[in-house]
């Protein structure tokens, strides 16, 4: 055998190396015995365990395949103790096995115990070493045994690792390990502070509470394999300062020190409690204030206790005495329940803010909300504009769009919230033109209301604010808030563009989706929001049921909704204007019928029963006039009393009042 030949030279030169060192330590039969390794095997009853010859680990420097090529053989022996008689183990091959340069137990009993010898040889080289092994049973209901313990020191607030030790030979190479964590031999749910990587478990921030017993499991074919690790937590360094003033004491000088109970510092042996140089904090005509500290560098259980500072002069003696105790953990489990009772009350309070925003802020308002003082100035709460549907364009839902913008919307805004509202159509006086009228009037409203719709939109319906300079800088500068109520889906209507241009050119812009007839209910969203987007005023609304009697109506109290009274004035005025022969009887009668809690008055016309009756063409669509203030309730004002006047006379003044020329060619379709 040529090959081993080199290999045989080193290890032989080698083990004359070593030889040189060990030979102080004696040998038995010529075999360099290097006694009880300082390794020690401590293992659970049932579990398996690998001794490994200690002599390839640390006392040669070769392994056991280098060994064997050069010759050496490996035998294992076993002795009750240290100085017993060895004799040679015999393995069955199954629970106790060599392989190699180990001994595996599979599993292990509590016969295993004892000192198990290693030892290399030839008929020239011998060396020895042993190794412990204690196998040994779990305390009464623990996982562990309390003798078997590894122990693990960390400090609050600080970061801490926990390894699952001694337990490479039962995991795997290229294989995640799979390690059960347990804390006194108990499954727990572990804070999110406390994460594991591979063995190891980590704690980011070590508390008070993680003092304890830590096991770690491992799997290894049909056995399991535990370790227990108990971690104790110290405090940071404790600095106990004690003061003292000394009287003049002529040449003694004075004492001051520390003590633990019966017992000196210097006297407790631990180099983590000392004493500090006594240091003078003041000096006046041998009268003196000095002070010394105990410093506890890393407090531990033991140092709990009760420390007395002892000062001394020719006067006598005196003590103060200190007592270290450790501090209550804290009611984890109480803590956490009262954070999360906060939590869930915040989240609950930002749940209940963010589905009833405007209900609470339209109570706060209610209660202890103050009146707009900007718009004492103002005769109006705001100003409606609408665009009316062309007759040829009438469906269904064009008719809910108009049916709400002419008559539940002002019905709602008026008698219920008790608004004051301007609708042009309605309330508009001419004094110039058109533009003109709108314009002094938007400015005496505190809100501009604008009703958007498709017809809206398609006849841009709010081009009269662009023209007008003074309505467009009241819109760019933010001086009137502007309440925008969409009436349906708008993309894909013609001008929709513009009216995305012009939703950015408006400063203060609130805008309300109304949803067809289910918005119509007094208790929807709709009308909370706009309540809340209009002033506040602390009128008490008028409800449904306070409806005026006729002789309280006021001067406007008999006209009926803007599109009936609209067509009746344009009807009575082409009557009268075209056939002034036309015998008209009208009956001022009042009908207590209502619609939508308006009151109206209806005229009755006498038409001849032949021939055709001579109109003046009104167009295919209504034509709306505004009648003026004189006008009350499309009368003339009556200057005598009816027994003083000829029936000429009471025939002229019950007839309705043909309109100026001026007045009927003023006409509006968006207002």
């Amino acid at each position: 055998m040529k090959a081993p030949i080199p290999n045989l030279i080193l290890l032989c030169a080698t083990l004359t190396q070593s030889l040189k060192v060990v030979t102080k330590r004696g040998s038995v039969d010529g075999c360099t015995d290097w006694s009880v390794d300082y390794k020690k095997y401590q293992v659970l009853v049932g579990e398996p365990v690998r001794i490994k010859c200690a002599l390839f680990y640390g006392y040669i420097r070769a392994n056991y395949s280098l060994a064997q090529s050069a010759g050496l053989s490996l035998m294992w022996y076993k002795s009750s103790g240290p100085g017993d008689f060895e004799e040679p183990i015999a393995f069955d091959g199954t629970r106790m096995s060599k392989e190699e340069d180990s001994i595996w137990f599979r599993p292990t009993v509590v016969q295993d115990s004892g000192l198990y010898a290693c030892v290399i040889r030839n008929s020239t080289y011998c060396m020895k070493v042993s190794i412990s092994l204690t196998v040994g049973e779990n305390d009464t209901g623990l996982c562990y045994n309390s003798k078997m313990k590894y122990f693990e020191k960390a400090e609050l607030s600080k970061s801490k690792e926990i390894s699952c030790p001694e337990v490479e030979d039962f995991l795997f190479p290229f294989r995640e390990p799979e390690i059960l964590w347990y804390k006194e031999c108990k499954s727990k749910t572990w804070r999110s502070s406390i994460v594991f990587k591979k063995d190891t478990l980590v704690i980011r921030e070590v508390r008070e509470d993680d003092i304890g017993n830590y096991t770690c499991e491992v799997k290894y074919g049909i056995f399991v394999v535990r370790r227990t690790t108990e971690l104790t937590v110290t405090g940071g360094s404790a600095n106990l300062t004690c003061r003292a003033f000394f009287g003049y004491s002529g040449d003694v000088s004075p004492l001051i020190y520390w003590m633990k109970g019966e017992k000196f510092i210097e006297d407790l042996d631990d180099s983590r409690v000392w004493e500090s140089d006594i240091r003078v904090l003041k000096e006046h005509l041998g009268e003196q204030e000095v002070s010394i500290s105990l410093i506890l560098d890393s407090v531990e259980e033991g140092d709990l206790g009760n420390y007395s500072c002892y000062v001394e002069n020719g006067n006598g003696r005196r003590h103060a005495s200190i007592l270290l105790h450790k501090r209550e953990l804290m009611y984890t489990v109480e803590l956490a329940g009262g954070l999360g009772a906060i939590l869930l009350l915040l989240v609950c309070l930002v749940t209940i803010y963010k589905c009833y925003k405007i209900e609470i802020m339209l109570f706060y308002r209610n209660h202890f909300g103050a009146e707009e003082l900007d718009g004492d100035n103002k005769d109006y709460d705001a100003y409606l504009s609408y665009t009316k549907v062309d007759p040829d364009q009438w469906n269904q839902e064009t008719g809910e769009e108009e049916r709400f913008a002419l008559e539940i919307l002002p019905d709602m805004l008026e008698k219920h919230y008790g608004y004051k509202l301007f609708i042009p159509d309605r309330d508009l006086i001419p004094t110039g033109t058109y533009i003109e009228d709108v314009a002094r009037c938007v400015d005496q409203s505190k809100r501009l209301i604008i009703v958007m719709t498709p017809n809206y939109v398609v006849r841009r319906g709010w081009s009269i604010f662009e023209l007008e300079t003074r309505l467009r800088n009241m819109l760019v500068t933010g001086e009137i808030k502007v309440i925008l109520i969409e009436c349906s889906e708008l993309r894909g209507v013609m001008n929709y563009q513009e009216v995305e241009a012009l939703k950015h050119t408006i400063k203060l812009l609130t805008v309300i989706k109304w949803h067809g007839p289910k918005c119509n209910k007094l208790n929807s969203k709709f009308w909370k929001r706009l309540q809340y987007e209009m002033p506040f005023k602390r009128t008490e609304p008028i409800t449904h049921e306070q409806v005026l009697d006729v002789s309280e109506q006021g001067p406007f109290g008999e006209l009926q909704t803007v599109s009936a009274i609209s067509m009746a004035a344009a009807t009575s005025t082409a009557l009268a204007t075209a056939h002034p022969d036309l015998r008209s009887t009208f009956h001022n009668t009042y009908h207590s019928q209502m619609r939508q809690k308006h009151y109206y008055r209806s005229y009755e016309y006498d038409v001849p029963p032949t021939g055709t009756l001579p109109l003046t063409s009104i167009g295919n669509q209504h034509t709306y006039c505004n009648i003026p203030m004189t006008l009350i309730n499309g009368q003339r004002p009556q200057t005598k009393t009816n027994r003083e006047q000829n029936p000429e006379e009471a025939h002229t003044n019950s007839a309705i009042l043909p309109l100026l020329p001026r007045e009927t060619s003023i006409s509006s379709v968006i207002w």
